[in-house]
């Protein structure tokens, strides 16, 4: 009897797993909150040359991006809130890609080092000013990994979060 009922309930799940596998693909305007669209079909039939520049970029090999870095921002010398910043770095030809991401906790120790001991933030205190943090990180990273080490680095994003007045 045992047997018979081990048979029938097995019988019954293969086929309700079936069933769930044919289940129709989400809708090509379904959000990224309704079940996952395909973000690679998606970033490949938008046209924007902006994120195909970032799709090949993330496909380098040379290339990665860093965990995030913390910048205060002040204004007038009183703070005003704090930048998250993801910053993504090129390593140059003839260095070892490994090494440098292996290394990466000491970098971004020195990073975030180098934005409290320089103002990275806007005349306002309202937001990052990109040109001196990028200035700025590029050489807290060629203190630590050599003067040719790092071909580029870039500010791909950053949030900011402001004290409340």
């Amino acid at each position: 009897m045992r047997f018979l009922v081990s048979i029938l309930m097995s019988v019954f799940l293969s086929s309700t797993a079936m069933a769930s596998t044919l289940v129709a693909p989400p809708s090509e305007n379904e959000g990224s909150s309704g079940g996952g669209g395909n973000r690679f079909l998606m970033l490949f039939s938008s046209g924007n040359d902006e994120e195909e520049a970032v799709e090949e970029d993330e496909d380098d090999p040379r290339s990665f991006t860093m965990p995030a870095v913390v910048a205060p921002l002040a204004q007038n010398g009183r703070l005003t809130g704090f930048a998250y910043v993801l910053v993504r770095l090129r390593v140059a030809p003839g260095h070892d890609v490994w090494r440098v991401q292996e290394n990466t906790h000491y970098a971004l120790d020195l990073m975030t080092r180098s934005a409290f001991r320089t103002d990275l933030s806007t005349e306002d205190g309202q937001a990052l000013n990109r040109e001196t943090a990028v200035e700025v990180w590029a050489g807290a990273l060629a203190e630590y990994y050599g003067a040719d080490a790092i071909e580029s680095v870039e500010i791909r994003s950053f949030d900011v979060r402001l004290f409340s007045r």
